[in-house]
């Protein structure tokens, strides 16, 4: 397969790793290539924070060394990723400038383990500040921009991952997910994310944002590259307490199955009154789509935005606020504005409300786990119900997480724990990407990865790409 430069940064996973296990790309063409479009073009993205060049490129000449002798480890072996910024391994700010000048002492459990299999560190992407208070002109890291159009953000708080992989910077990455931020930033930039289920990746090392909420992921080009990236990752860690101890399958084993008599079931009363009508239009388009490929879609009964926004960010805020309440204390001056106005939301959270918020939680959770057993094979809603935002210049206030201005769907997955899937699935009229996405049982991450993959094919989004 020839392939020039450009083509080449916005290759697959899926289509280099052969080339590399058959010796035809060499792991240092991959770094050299993507050091020099970060040289290049990040100073217009921002996606970066921190380039790891001289290691990234001594580690890929020892790959070159290791595939040439025989040893090839896998799919990720050579491959250039990004790691968010509040992940531990090197240079880890948290995109704050409280934490201005700090190195990690070792590299936290998921990272080991992408490294492990092969995957080469090219740099610290950026994010929201703590995964929390989005960016701005005024912040102290500068908003990561989105290729498809610079004027326009990269969703959050994994922005810096996703905008590296839209423009071509990285192959895939890693980010994090409290609520939704894997999943947003995927639908931002054009590509998959995915939320696996609470557990399956440990968190060790990842600075948190809600305990119970947290999730440590990949973002990546493809359906098929996003699985290959949680096989990288996932696995038992006894040392997170959230980390569950069970088997970690071949998460590509049901890619390229048909998707004949499988049910969506369609979470209607969730996004129907909010979505906004280019999202929603998408949206009914991709579930023709899916019905034309032999789905059956099936509506199943779901809160409302306005039940969901009452619970899903009073816990958040307050769990937030609990990590950051005696640093508030001494150093609120060196938080962004966003982020402080948050964490003072959080604190003001009552007991009465936070232990309703848990309880209605798992109402959801059992809502969503009925509809799975008797009614849905898995769930399906739009990732978002508003279009891609602006890149903000002032800090807003609270009016960000406004149900009626921006309308997120991606929380409830969060606090159900279930694993979710982003895909693209059409254009806006800003003509920006507009996603769906893909919910199934717990530790079943086969079937949406199925699921999302026969509609991505089918649907062929995936192959367009930004031309920055």
């Amino acid at each position: 397969m020839a392939m020039n430069p450009k083509e080449l940064a916005h290759a697959e996973i899926a289509e280099i790793a052969p080339l590399i296990q058959n010796k035809e790309i060499s792991p240092v063409d991959l770094v050299d290539l993507s050091l020099s479009r970060i040289a290049e073009l990040d100073s217009t993205i921002n996606a970066f924070i921190h380039v790891f060049e001289d290691e990234a490129r001594a580690v890929a000449k020892a790959h070159e060394q290791e595939i040439m002798s025989g040893a090839y480890r896998g799919p990720l072996h050579g491959i250039p990723i990004g790691i968010k910024d509040i992940y531990e391994t090197g240079p880890t700010t948290c995109g704050s400038k409280t934490l201005d000048g700090y190195v990690a002492e070792e590299d936290c459990f998921s990272v080991k383990k992408l490294k492990q299999a092969g995957a080469i560190v090219i740099g610290k992407t950026g994010t929201y500040e703590f995964a929390y208070g989005p960016p701005t002109l005024e912040t102290h890291f500068p908003p990561t921009r989105n290729a498809w159009n610079t004027d326009f953000e990269c969703g959050g708080s994994s922005s810096g991952t996703a905008g590296a992989i839209a423009a071509g910077l990285t192959y895939a990455g890693m980010g994090s997910c409290t609520g939704g931020s894997i999943r947003w930033p995927a639908q931002c930039c054009g590509h998959v994310g995915l939320k696996h289920t609470y557990g399956r990746v440990s968190r060790r090392g990842v600075y948190p944002l809600s305990q119970s909420l947290d999730h440590a992921g990949p973002l990546a080009r493809t359906v098929q590259d996003s699985a290959h990236m949680l096989q990288g990752c996932a696995g038992f860690d006894p040392l997170d307490p959230g980390s569950a101890d069970v088997a970690v399958p071949d998460f590509s084993a049901k890619i390229g199955r048909d998707i004949q008599g499988m049910r969506f079931g369609v979470m209607r009363d969730l996004y129907e009154d909010s979505a906004a009508p280019a999202v929603k239009k998408a949206f009914e388009t991709a579930l023709g789509q899916l019905e034309k490929m032999g789905a059956h879609i099936v509506d199943v009964p779901s809160i409302s935005l306005e039940e969901l926004l009452a619970f899903c960010f009073p816990l958040m805020w307050a769990d937030a606020a609990a990590i950051h309440a005696q640093n508030i204390k001494t150093r609120a001056d060196d938080y962004g504005r966003h982020t402080k106005l948050y964490l003072l939301w959080g604190l003001c959270v009552s007991n009465a409300a936070y232990q309703n918020g848990l309880r209605v939680r798992a109402q959801v959770r059992d809502q969503q786990l009925a509809a799975l057993t008797t009614t849905a094979d898995v769930l399906i809603v739009p990732t978002v119900g508003f279009q891609t935002p602006h890149v903000l210049e002032h800090t807003p206030g609270l009016e960000f997480l406004s149900g009626a201005a921006f309308p997120f769907y991606t929380p409830i997955f969060n606090h159900t724990g279930l694993p979710a899937i982003q895909v693209p699935c059409g254009f806006d009229d800003d003509h920006m990407p507009v996603g769906l996405q893909i919910a199934g049982k717990p530790f079943d991450e086969q079937t949406i990865i199925q699921a999302a993959y026969a509609y991505e094919q089918e649907a062929g989004w995936v192959k367009q790409r930004p031309d920055l």
